[in-house]
């Protein structure tokens, strides 16, 4: 997209003008992209206070190499037995905090409610069925991972989440069909690089409020022939040549670099919902440049920016719009570390073999000190071994430095290191708290991700999904259809199935009505299925609010609520209120005792109420607490 000129001493260009001379609709709207490219390149590259004076590419490449770890430069001549190696401390740390914050895998909650602004529990349950299918059936599993650690080390991280159907050549029955490349359609999740992102504004912290927002990367040719190559001005895409546009309104070939790779830039601008693809300086997008829509867009058919800024620790009050990573507020512990490591090792080597003094020995070398070495010297000469090193000062001073990482991160024991005496349970959970309240707002942070990153599968899951395909009878409509195997459901394994059906479209039904129909289903169902039927239309336009609780990137994850459920379990079952109603302990047992410890096989050890309750009893409502209704499964 952007190259070098060449010029003579006039100042006149020598590159020759390329064959592409697009119109000028084309030519003015690829020099005002070409100017934005060129200021998001200024703004990663210009120094900033934020970050020290160094640049956000700075910043990164800074915290990359601390990241990685690896030992420094060897030293040479007369240094070359110093020790060059580095403590990862920076990484240890990244990796145990991580560790909390991946234990449990989190899944956004939605809030549903109609243009009346009333709630739709059924269909925030719906959605919520359907965003946890998406994530099992996908890599998000593998992306979040990675996003959690990269927010230690990056100062700014993208998370893109794309909805495509993508198709592939394949073999079948015998014949070679074009058929949907199960791989590469459906969501796709991916961590962007923080050099592939340009933005407008680096004091705009909101994402989406960027003016516009410049994706690039290098790609296959045939990728990109996969997806533009019916495009008329794909016969001007070459391999190792960009084509660029001037003031003076042409067009002029640059030599690109030659590694079988092509360069790929999408230039979006929501306010004026205008999204464009060029490849290697080639528009490809509409002919028509007035109309080019966003591809991502909400259930309410808005533009949106389809990728999702975060980080480790905010900076600022909302303004900037990096963070500061975990390596970057480690870096000068890491630094005295290092030192202090190297120093250490150093001392202890010079302890081991202390340089000597001789008096009329001559200079004994290094070939003197060897197993079993015999050297001749004078009888009146001396050798006198040098103590001027003092490896415990070394080893005190790497202590210190640390318990100041210590403060800057998360506790070692917290982490799952035993660090000196044995802590007692009290002293552990305490430690456990403040590594807790270190992490709160690097938690928040996370939350507020995930939270985002489920607004956006929302939108698609609402425009995608919910779209029929035409059967062969005139009139018919198919819908898709979703299952989640092992949902546990009242201490039972249940698959949830989602359908969505215009059978019920126009129907006004009564909530008697609706009962029934939720009573067919359960029927239908079973023991060990639930049943979601929802009709496509009024589920699309709903509006969708997301929300996710830090909390459970911390404490409250399903390994403490299991302890605080299996602990309440004794005063809650010892409760007079609960004594008196059956109803009541049953549930008390299958929530906090059975289920806590054997999931969706706690129903199996629930005693039939109907045996326990005499004929005609009141206690448990008169029928077992299985058979009750379970959450509604019928929206209009």
């Amino acid at each position: 997209m952007y190259g070098s000129l060449s010029r003579n001493k006039r100042g006149a260009i020598e590159n020759p003008k390329s064959q592409y001379q697009p119109s000028v609709e084309v030519r003015e709207l690829t020099a005002l992209v070409r100017d934005a490219y060129q200021d998001g390149e200024n703004t990663l590259n210009t120094p900033l206070r934020e970050y020290n004076n160094r640049s956000i590419t700075e910043q990164e490449n800074q915290a990359r190499e601390q990241w990685l770890a690896h030992p420094d430069a060897p030293y040479e001549g007369e240094d070359d037995w110093r020790w060059n190696g580095r403590r990862p401390i920076s990484r240890n740390r990244a990796i145990s905090i991580a560790a909390h914050l991946t234990s449990e895998l989190i899944y956004p909650k939605s809030f549903a409610q109609n243009d009346d602004q009333e709630e739709d529990k059924t269909a925030a349950y719906t959605m919520d069925a359907l965003v946890e299918y998406h994530i099992r059936n996908s890599e998000y599993e593998t992306a979040f991972l990675f996003g959690v650690i990269g927010s230690m080390v990056s100062p700014i991280n993208y998370f893109k989440i794309e909805y495509s159907q993508d198709y592939q050549e394949a073999w079948q029955g015998g014949e070679y069909k074009k058929v949907l490349d199960d791989v590469f359609s459906g969501f796709q999740y991916s961590l962007k690089p923080i050099d592939e992102i340009l933005f407008s504004n680096p004091y705009v912290y909101s994402w989406q409020k960027q003016d516009w927002v410049i994706e690039r990367e290098r790609v296959s040719y045939e990728e990109m022939y996969g997806k533009f190559g019916t495009h008329e001005n794909w016969e001007h895409v070459v391999q190792g040549r960009l084509c660029m546009v001037t003031d003076d309104g042409f067009f002029y070939d640059v030599d690109d670099i030659n590694d079988g790779l092509v360069g790929h830039v999408k230039y979006k601008h929501r306010k004026t919902d205008c999204e464009i693809d060029f490849v290697n300086g080639i528009y490809l997008s509409n002919s028509n440049t007035a109309f080019n829509p966003f591809y991502h867009r909400t259930n309410k058919d808005k533009p949106e920016y389809d990728t999702v800024k975060f980080g480790f620790e905010p900076i600022d009050s909302m303004r900037f719009v990096g963070y500061k990573s975990l390596m970057d507020k480690m870096e000068n512990d890491q630094d005295a570390v290092d030192r202090e490591w190297q120093d250490y090792f150093d001392a202890s080597r010079l302890a081991t073999f202390p340089p000597s003094v001789t008096m009329g020995a001559g200079r004994v070398d290094s070939s003197v000190v060897t197993p079993s070495g015999i050297t001749e010297i004078g009888k009146d000469a001396k050798f006198t071994p040098l103590q001027i090193s003092n490896p415990a000062a070394a080893a005190a001073a790497v202590r210190e430095a640390e318990r100041s990482a210590t403060e800057s991160s998360i506790d070692p024991l917290a982490s799952g290191s035993q660090q000196g005496a044995q802590k007692t349970k009290a002293e552990a959970l305490i430690l456990q708290e403040n590594a807790n309240v270190v992490m709160g707002p690097t938690a928040r942070m996370i939350a507020i991700m995930v939270r985002d990153v489920g607004r956006l599968m929302v939108s698609d899951i609402a425009r995608f999904e919910t779209v029929g395909q035409a059967g062969e009878i005139v009139g018919e409509m198919f819908y898709k259809s979703f299952a989640l195997p092992n949902r546990v459901r009242e201490g039972k394994k249940k698959t949830t199935y989602v359908k969505f059906t215009d059978a019920f479209a126009g129907r006004k039904m009564t909530k008697e009505e609706k009962e029934m129909e939720e009573y067919k289903l359960m029927d239908e169902a079973g023991d060990d299925k639930e049943l979601i039927l929802a009709n496509p239309a009024v589920f699309a336009n709903l509006t969708f609010n997301v929300s996710v609780d830090p909390e459970q990137l911390m404490g409250r994850n399903s390994r403490t609520e299991r302890a605080f459920k299996i602990a309440a379990y004794d005063k809650a079952i010892a409760n007079t209120l609960v004594q008196q109603d059956p109803e009541a302990q049953l549930n008390i047992t299958r929530d906090f005792l059975f289920e806590p410890i054997m999931g969706g096989d706690a129903s199996k050890y629930l005693p039939n109420l109907s045996k326990l309750v005499p004929p005609g009893g009141q206690g448990a409502g008169g029928y077992p607490q299985e058979n009750k209704p379970a959450t509604p499964a019928v929206a209009e």
